[in-house]
């Protein structure tokens, strides 16, 4: 699974983090926000991670 969000969304990275979710890269100036470039963050979850996660 993939997750996108702007770079300075902090609370949505700590929470995908939690989940179990891993910081992929950044892309940088990649989303148009409010008139202006800005920084999408890529956090990924691999099936065989997610089963790990749900087991404890």
């Amino acid at each position: 699974m993939q997750v996108e969000t702007l770079a300075d969304n902090v609370a949505m990275i700590r929470a995908a983090t939690q989940a179990g979710f891993v910081r992929e890269g950044t892309l940088r100036r990649a989303a148009w926000v409010h008139g202006d470039f800005a920084d999408q963050v890529v956090l990924g979850l691999l099936g065989t991670e997610w089963d790990a996660n749900a087991r404890g």
